[in-house]
C-alpha cells in the first residue's frame, strides 16, 4: 500500500469511527427510557408527566420490591409493603426489612389488629392457630410509623378520588386489598369494628396513569404491575376500605 493510500485507509477509518459514535449518541438521546430518566424528579426516583394545564397526570414512584414469600414473612405482607415504602422515601434508617419486623407492636394470636400485629408474620397458612388472624390495621401501622418519624396521614374510607389525588401528588398510598385483586372472602362482618378478609393482603400504589385510568402497584407477593383502576375501586369498596398516605 502507498503512503498515499494509507493516509487515506486511515482518514476513512476516522470518519467511520466518528459516525458510528454520532450514530450511538442519537440512539442514546432518542430512546424513551433516557427521555424518562431526564424528567425524574429531584430525587431521581419519580418519572412524572404533566398535562397542558401543568397538572401532573402520569406519576411513577420507584419504590422497594421486596418479596415477602422470598424472605420468610408468608403473612407478612402490611410491613413488607411498609418497607418498600421507607425505601423509596429513603426512610430506612439503616434497617433490614427483618429489622423493621422485628421492632413490631405485637398483641398475640387473636389480638386487637388496631392496636398491633396480631399474631407472627412468619408461619405458613397451614401453620396459622385456628382463629388467628395475622394483620396489622392502619391505627396501629401509623402509630408505629409515627414513632418511627414517619410522617403518614389516614386516607381509610377516602374516595378513590382522593387517593389516585394522593399518588399523582407523589405521596404513596398503603392499601388493604385482597391477594391477586380476587373477590373478598369475609367470614366475619364485626371483628375489633372491622369485617375480617381471610383473603387480605396489603400493596403499595406507586403510580396512576390517568389517560388509561390505571394505578400502579407493587404487590410483596407478585412484583409491579399497572393495575385498572375499576379492580382497585372494586376490592377497596367491599373491603374496609384501609389505606394510609406516606407524607414527604
Amino acid at each position: 500500500m502507498t503512503i498515499k493510500k494509507k493516509k487515506l485507509f486511515k482518514k476513512n477509518i476516522v470518519i467511520l469511527f466518528v459516525l458510528v459514535a454520532l450514530l450511538v449518541l442519537v440512539t442514546y438521546l432518542l430512546n424513551p427510557k433516557n427521555q424518562e430518566d431526564k424528567q425524574l424528579s429531584p430525587a431521581s426516583k419519580t418519572f412524572y408527566k404533566t398535562d397542558s394545564q401543568g397538572k401532573d397526570d402520569y406519576v411513577l414512584m420507584k419504590t422497594g420490591n421486596i418479596n415477602q414469600l422470598t424472605i420468610g414473612a408468608y403473612q407478612g405482607c402490611e410491613i413488607v409493603s411498609f418497607y418498600n415504602a421507607l425505601v423509596y422515601l429513603d426512610k430506612t434508617q439503616g434497617k433490614t426489612v427483618t429489622d423493621w419486623i422485628e421492632d413490631l407492636p405485637y398483641v398475640g394470636w387473636g389480638g386487637d389488629p388496631n392496636s398491633g400485629y396480631a399474631g407472627n408474620p412468619w408461619p405458613a397458612d397451614d401453620e396459622i392457630p385456628d382463629g388467628g388472624f395475622p394483620t396489622i390495621w392502619p391505627a396501629a401501622l401509623m402509630k408505629f410509623a409515627q414513632d418511627n418519624n414517619i410522617q403518614v396521614a389516614d386516607l381509610s374510607g377516602q374516595s378513590l378520588d382522593a387517593i389516585e389525588q394522593a399518588v399523582l401528588s407523589e405521596h404513596l398510598v398503603e392499601m388493604w386489598v385482597t391477594i391477586d385483586f380476587d373477590s373478598p372472602d369475609i367470614t366475619y362482618d364485626e371483628y375489633y369494628g372491622y369485617k375480617v378478609v381471610v383473603n387480605t393482603h396489603a400493596v403499595i400504589l406507586d403510580g396512576y396513569n390517568e389517560a388509561t385510568k390505571e394505578f400502579h402497584v407493587t404487590d410483596p407477593i407478585k412484583g409491579k404491575y399497572w393495575l385498572a383502576e375499576s379492580t382497585v375501586a372494586s376490592v377497596y369498596n367491599e373491603t374496609n376500605q384501609f389505606a394510609i398516605e406516606f407524607l414527604k
